[in-house]
């Protein structure tokens, strides 16, 4: 049997002044245009929970063409994640209204596809043309901390880098005595390496 309350203001349950538990053993329907729950944990069984449940697809407005979730950061700030219907992407923006619109641009987040990794097993990954790429000629064994380089490696001018404890650093300038252009530096200075016509050189003069 059905029953039904009508009042003509508001209408308030309360439990033991506050501190009780409310129960309804049933389904709930709540009908109106704005619904605060007011909680400082909110626990929800579903694995989704879905936003704009009203858009059927064929509604103009376009108060339809994103939706979303908005997070209040301060007393009058709010944060916003939202998906955009027109480029299929999750976009978030740490500066938006009330309601979601941006003040601060949306980024887009993600497309819906994973990009992996390119190149065999411990190949390092690099930008080629907008996409991860790898080569077997450049890889770094993690389990034995081994950097394998299987061509040319070009060093640049530079100034004597800062000696580290317990390292070696290799660097390039204006080639020397040593005819290499190639230093090396640690704690104990910094001398230039020397080529194989250079040393014969040296060798005949000491």
């Amino acid at each position: 049997m059905s029953t039904y309350k009508t009042t003509s203001g508001d209408y308030t349950i309360t439990c033991d002044n506050g501190n009780g538990t409310l129960t309804i053993n049933a389904d709930l329907d709540v009908i109106g245009n704005v619904t605060y729950i007011e909680t400082a944990n909110l626990l929800v069984d579903d694995p989704f929970i879905t936003v704009a449940a009203n858009n059927a697809g064929s509604i103009p407005s376009a108060t339809y063409q994103q939706q979303g979730l908005v997070a209040q950061t301060s007393a009058s700030t709010f944060a916003g994640l939202r998906f955009n219907n027109v480029t299929l992407a999750w976009e978030i923006s740490p500066n938006v209204n009330s309601v979601g619109a941006p003040i601060t641009a949306y980024q887009a987040i993600g497309t819906g596809g994973a990009i992996t990794p390119g190149g065999p097993d411990t190949a390092i990954q690099f930008n080629q043309s907008g996409g991860f790429a790898g080569n077997a000629n450049l890889q770094y064994d993690y389990a034995n901390s081994r950097l394998t380089l299987n061509g040319a490696q070009y060093i640049g001018y530079q100034s004597t880098p800062p000696a580290v404890a317990n390292t070696v650093a290799i660097s390039s300038n204006v080639r020397g005595s040593g005819g290499t252009g190639l230093f090396f530096t640690s704690t104990g200075g910094t001398d230039e390496l020397v080529s194989k016509s250079a040393a014969i050189v040296f060798s005949i003069i000491f």
